[in-house]
């Protein structure tokens, strides 16, 4: 049996209140890491593979800056964190405040790419441990 068969909406609901907590935490550690405020909506929770991840975000065309992490133990996945390139070039001039940083063209800075990183360990690190103090 396929696995969206055996979700349930209670399944959903509590994924998608895990979700906000994570979302919530991972959002106050960006605002603290750029010094600034920051705007969240409550996340959405869909059960989707990886070709179906791609149309969500806009279309395997889409160029995306992304950071992969795969998570390992008694719950193991992977999370993605994925902005559009211009929102991740903003991240990282802010992050170590170099207003000429672009994604234009290859060679990336390593400086860069080490802040983008280190971004996407920060707010996957505040959801998961949102997610293990949710469940214990």
């Amino acid at each position: 049996m396929d696995i969206k068969n055996k979700i349930t909406n209670l399944h959903l609901d509590v994924l998608k209140e895990i979700g906000n907590i994570g979302a919530g935490h991972a959002a106050t550690a960006l605002s603290k890491l750029l010094h600034k405020k920051i705007k969240m909506t409550v996340p959405d929770v869909h059960i989707a593979s990886f070709e179906e991840i791609m149309e969500l975000i806009g279309g395997a065309e889409l160029v995306v800056v992304s950071v992969f992490l795969r998570i390992e133990g008694d719950l193991p996945g992977n999370i993605f964190f994925i902005v559009p390139v211009a929102q991740g070039e903003r991240f990282i001039k802010e992050m170590i405040e170099d207003p000429s940083f672009s994604f234009e063209k290859p060679p990336y800075p390593e400086l860069g790419l080490s802040a983008m990183l280190e971004l996407g360990n920060i707010l996957s690190g505040s959801y998961l441990t949102a997610l293990s103090d949710f469940t214990k």
